[in-house]
C-alpha cells in the first residue's frame, strides 16, 4: 500500500504544472478527482478512498492516472485488509465514445502484521458509447479480487434525467468470480459551482452485498456531470 501510494504521489508531482488557472477556455482541461465512499458490504465496513488524474493530449487522446484505496474492516485482524489499485489508462475518444487500455499493480495487505500481502499485475478494457441522454459501457479488469467501487469488471447502460443527474445500472463481476447487480445514482448539485458530486450505490450478488455512499469532489472548472463524465472516465 505504501509503495503504491508513493508512485502516485510521484505521478501527481510530475503532473502539476498542467493544472494553471489561466487555460483557454476553448482547451481541454486536465481533471483532478478525489472521492471518499463509505458502505456496507455484508454487514462489514468498507471505506474507499480515490484518487483519479484525467490529462487530455489533444482533442482524440487522453490518459489517466488512478489510485483507488480500500479498506474492508470485519473487526478481526484476521479478515480485514487493505486493498490499493494503480493504473495508468489510456485512451482513444471522440463525440460518440471513447476506447481505452490500461496496466497496473494491485496490492491486497491484511491488516495482521504475521500475513503476506498479495501484488498482482493488472490489465484493463474500457469502451463506451455515447447516444443522447444514453451511454453503454463495458470494462475489463483482469484481476479476480477487488474491493473498489470505481475499478472491477462489468457491462451496463446510463441514463441521464438531466444534465446533472445519472442513473446507472451494471451487470458486475466483482470478486472471486462471483457476480452480481449494481444500481448507482449520481447528482451534482449546482449550489456548489458544480464541482462536487453525490453517488448511491447499491450491489447485489450471491455473496457480496453492498449498500453505501460516495462523495467526489472535482479540482477543476464547473461543468455539467453529463459533460465531465463524457470529457473524462
Amino acid at each position: 500500500m505504501r509503495f503504491l501510494s508513493g508512485v502516485f504521489v510521484f505521478s501527481m508531482a510530475m503532473c502539476s504544472h498542467l493544472y494553471a488557472d489561466d487555460l483557454p477556455s476553448q482547451e481541454r482541461h486536465p481533471n483532478f478527482v478525489f472521492g471518499l465512499g463509505y458502505g456496507l458490504l455484508d454487514e462489514q465496513s468498507l471505506l474507499n478512498i480515490d484518487f483519479k488524474i484525467n490529462i487530455p493530449l489533444n482533442h482524440y487522446a487522453s490518459t489517466q492516472l488512478l489510485l483507488n484505496s480500500n479498506y474492508l474492516i470485519t473487526g478481526n485482524t484476521g479478515t480485514s485488509v487493505a486493498q490499493s489499485e494503480f493504473s495508468s489508462n489510456w485512451f482513444l475518444e471522440n463525440d460518440y465514445g471513447r476506447v481505452g487500455l490500461g496496466a497496473g499493480v494491485s496490492e491486497v495487505e491484511p491488516l495482521n502484521d504475521e500475513l503476506e500481502s498479495e501484488r498482482d499485475v493488472i490489465v484493463q478494457f474500457i469502451g463506451e458509447a455515447f447516444l443522447g441522454d444514453v451511454s453503454f459501457t463495458t470494462n475489463y479488469i483482469s484481476t479476480e479480487k477487488t474491493l473498489s467501487n470505481i475499478t472491477s469488471s462489468r457491462v451496463g447502460v446510463s441514463y441521464y434525467f438531466n444534465d446533472d443527474v445519472r442513473t446507472s445500472l451494471y451487470r458486475e463481476k466483482y470478486n472471486d468470480n462471483d457476480e452480481g447487480w449494481r444500481l448507482e445514482t449520481y447528482f451534482q448539485p449546482k449550489k456548489y459551482t458544480r464541482q462536487g458530486s453525490i453517488g448511491v450505490i447499491a450491489r447485489t450478488s450471491d455473496d457480496y452485498n453492498y449498500l453505501g455512499v460516495v462523495a467526489q469532489y472535482y479540482f477543476d472548472h464547473a461543468i455539467s456531470l453529463k459533460q465531465r463524465e463524457r470529457e473524462f472516465h
